[in-house]
C-alpha cells in the first residue's frame, strides 16, 4: 500500500501555491479598491490609499500615504496619513468580529494640498445624498450665532454728503403716500365736476334765454288785449332763466365747500415732515449694533461654525457606538411538574463585533503651517476603547491627545475625552484647551467678513461638552489677549470703538440637542462697550439727521408746491366755468333793475 498519494499532494500543493499567489499578486491590491471606494462614500469625497499590506498570516494591514479629500475643497486634503498599521486578535475573527490589539497611525497632517480634485462623480454623490436624507436628520438650530451680522451702515458715510435724491425715492414716506392719496382724489374731483357742469345749464343755453328776453322786451306789444299774454311769456323765461340761475349758485356753494375741504387737507401735509423723519430712518435700518452683535461678528459665528461642525464629526462617530439599550425582563416562565426549567446564563465575557483596544497617534513634525489649517510642531496620543457594544465590553472610550502648533501658534493644545455607551441613555464628555493660540489675519482664508474682522489676537481656550443621551450641555471659554480689528467700509462709522480694545473674555454656552442644538453668547466686554458704541454712534449721527431732514423738508415743500398749484388749477377751472355762467344770467337781472328803475 502506498504510503503518500502524490496526486493529492501535487493537487494540494497547486492550490496552496495559487492562494499563494492570489495573495502576493491581487488581494491586497482588491482590498486597496474596496477601503477607497467604501470610505470615500463614508466621506463623501476621495479618499486614496498609496499602498496596502495585507497579511494573513501575521493577521496585521499596513497602509501608506492615505488621502481623505474635503468635500467642499476638493483640492485640499482634510486630513493626511502618513502610515496607518493595526493587528487583529485571531480567535475573535473565527465568529466574524473584528479585534484589533493595537493600532499606530503616524504622519498626520491637516489641510493640505491635493495634485489631482477629490471631487466624487456626480452620479456617486446624487446617490449619496439620498442614503443621507433618509439616514441621518439634518441638525437645525433654534437661534443660529453663524448668521449674526451687523447693520450695513455705510449708508452714514454717503448722507454725509448729502442725501441723494434716488436714495429718498426708494422709500416710502407719508408725506409721499399723502400726497398721492390727495392727487387722486382730486383727480376723482375734477372728474366728478366736469361731469356734473355738463349736467347744468351751459352758457349758450344761459345766452339763449337773456337773448330771447331781450327779443321780447323790444317788442312790447301796443295792443293792451295782447298785454297779458306777452307778460305771461316774459314771466316764463324769467323764472326759466332764474331756476337756472339758482342752480348755478348752488353749484358754486358745493364747490367753493368742497374746494375748501381739499385745501384744508392739503394743509395738514405740513405735520408729515416729523413722520417723514422717523419713517426713513426706520426703512434705512439704521441704528446702533448692540455689544452682542459686535462680539458675535467678531468670534462668536465662526465659533459656532466650528463647534457645529464637531457636532457633526461626533454624530458620525456615534453611528458607529450604539448605546446600549435597557434590559428587558423576560416573562415569567412556568415549569410543568417533574420537567424541571431552563436555566440561562448571562454573557458576561466575549468580544464585540468591531473593538479597537488600544491606538497611538502622532502628527507629522516637519509639515508647514498653512493659512487657515492646523499643523503641528508635536502631537501624540492614544484612544482606547473604541467599540461597537460596549456593554460586552464593559469600559468605556477614552482619547487624548496633546501637541503644539507650528510656528509657535499656540504653546500647547490638549483634546481628552470619555465616550461611555454602557449605560442608557449614553454619557459622552469632551475638552479642548488650547493655550496661547495666535491668530494673525493671514491664517483666514475664504470670504472675509466685510464689516468687521479680529485680525490678530492671542487666545485662550477651555471647552467642555458634554452629551447625555440627545441632550446637550456644555461651554466654550475663551480669553482675548491683545485683540486688533478691521473695519471695512461699511462699518466704518464704529472704527473708534475698537481703537483701544482691551483684553476680554467671551463664554459660549451650548444646550438643546444634538438635532436641535442652541447657543448663547456673553462676554466681559458687553457693557463698556454698549457704552462706547452708543457714545460713537450718536456723535456720528447728529449732523447726518439734520442733512436728512432738511432733504426730506425740502422735498416735501416742492411736493406741497406741486399740489397747490394743481388744486388752484382745478379750481380756476371748475370755479371759472360757473362764475362765467352765473355772470351771463345776472347781467339780464342788472339790466332789468335799471330798467325798472327807468
Amino acid at each position: 500500500m502506498k504510503m503518500i498519494r502524490w496526486s493529492g499532494l501535487i493537487a494540494f500543493v497547486v492550490i496552496v501555491g495559487l492562494i499563494a499567489v492570489f495573495n502576493i499578486f491581487f488581494l491586497d491590491g482588491i482590498v486597496e479598491r474596496t477601503v477607497e471606494k467604501q470610505a470615500s462614500l463614508a466621506v463623501g469625497a476621495r479618499v486614496d490609499i498609496g499602498d496596502l499590506d495585507l497579511s494573513l498570516l501575521g493577521l496585521s494591514v499596513n497602509i501608506e500615504e492615505i488621502e481623505v479629500a474635503n468635500p467642499d475643497q476638493p483640492m485640499r486634503n482634510t486630513v493626511e496619513v502618513g502610515r496607518l498599521s493595526f493587528d487583529l486578535t485571531a480567535l475573535p475573527l473565527l465568529k466574524k468580529k473584528f479585534v484589533i490589539r493595537h493600532m499606530a497611525v503616524t504622519g498626520l497632517a491637516w489641510n493640505t494640498p491635493r495634485r489631482t480634485s477629490g471631487a466624487l462623480p456626480k452620479r456617486v454623490l446624487k446617490r449619496q445624498r439620498k442614503i443621507e436624507k433618509v439616514t441621518e436628520a439634518p441638525a437645525a438650530a433654534e437661534k443660529r450665532l453663524e448668521d449674526c451680522v451687523l447693520p450695513d451702515l455705510s449708508i452714514l458715510q454717503t448722507l454725509k454728503g448729502g442725501v441723494p435724491e434716488d436714495l429718498l425715492a426708494k422709500i416710502s414716506l407719508p408725506s409721499t403716500e399723502f400726497m398721492a392719496s390727495y392727487r387722486e382724489r382730486l383727480s376723482q374731483s375734477n372728474s366728478s365736476w366736469r361731469q356734473r357742469l355738463d349736467g347744468l345749464p351751459t352758457a349758450k343755453e344761459i345766452q339763449s334765454l337773456v337773448a330771447e328776453l331781450q327779443g321780447l322786451a323790444d317788442k312790447r306789444p301796443k295792443d293792451v288785449s295782447k298785454l297779458p299774454t306777452y307778460l305771461n311769456e316774459i314771466k316764463a323765461l324769467q323764472e326759466k332763466l332764474s331756476r337756472a340761475q339758482d342752480t348755478l349758485k348752488q353749484a358754486q356753494q358745493d364747490f367753493q365747500k368742497e374746494t375748501q375741504n381739499l385745501k384744508s387737507a392739503l394743509a395738514t401735509a405740513d405735520d408729515l415732515k416729523a413722520k417723514n423723519l422717523k419713517a426713513v430712518w426706520s426703512q434705512l435700518g439704521i441704528h446702533a449694533p448692540s455689544a452682542e452683535d459686535l462680539i458675535c461678528v467678531l468670534l462668536g459665528r465662526n465659533l459656532a461654525t466650528k463647534v457645529n461642525r464637531a457636532l457633526g464629526w461626533y454624530r458620525k462617530l456615534r453611528g458607529f457606538m450604539p448605546a446600549r439599550k435597557a434590559d428587558k425582563e423576560p416573562p415569567p416562565q412556568v415549569s410543568p411538574r417533574l420537567k424541571g426549567a431552563d436555566i440561562r446564563f448571562p454573557v458576561t465575557r466575549g468580544y464585540p463585533k468591531f473593538l479597537l483596544e488600544r491606538a497611538e497617534f502622532s502628527a507629522r513634525p516637519d509639515m508647514e503651517g498653512k493659512p487657515g489649517g492646523i499643523a503641528f510642531s508635536k502631537l501624540e496620543g492614544e484612544l482606547q476603547g473604541l467599540t461597537s457594544d460596549p456593554a460586552i465590553y464593559g469600559k468605556p472610550m477614552v482619547f487624548g491627545l496633546t501637541g503644539d502648533l507650528t510656528g509657535n501658534r499656540a504653546q500647547s493644545v490638549a483634546m481628552s475625552g470619555e465616550l461611555d455607551r454602557r449605560t442608557e441613555p449614553a454619557d459622552d464628555q469632551m475638552r479642548l484647551i488650547v493655550k496661547a493660540l495666535r491668530l494673525g489675519q493671514t491664517d483666514l482664508e475664504g470670504p472675509k467678513e466685510r464689516s468687521l474682522m479680529l485680525t490678530s489676537a492671542l487666545f485662550d481656550i477651555d471647552g467642555n461638552i458634554r452629551v447625555t443621551g440627545e441632550n446637550l450641555n456644555g461651554q466654550v471659554l475663551i480669553g482675548v489677549q491683545k485683540p486688533q480689528v478691521s473695519v471695512g467700509e461699511e462699518a466704518q462709522v464704529l472704527a473708534g470703538v475698537f481703537e483701544n480694545l482691551g483684553s476680554f473674555d467671551v463664554t459660549l454656552s451650548v444646550d438643546g440637542t444634538l438635532d436641535q442644538p442652541r447657543m448663547g453668547l456673553s462676554s466681559s466686554m458687553t457693557k463698556n462697550l454698549s457704552a462706547t458704541v452708543q457714545k460713537v454712534f450718536q456723535s456720528q449721527l447728529g449732523g447726518t439727521q439734520q442733512a436728512l431732514k432738511r432733504a426730506i423738508d425740502t422735498k416735501v415743500d416742492q411736493q406741497l408746491l406741486t399740489a397747490r398749484d394743481e388744486t388752484k388749477t382745478f379750481e380756476n377751472s371748475i370755479g371759472g366755468e360757473l362764475s362765467s355762467r352765473i355772470d351771463i344770467a345776472a347781467l339780464w337781472s342788472d339790466k332789468s333793475q335799471k330798467q325798472k328803475g327807468g
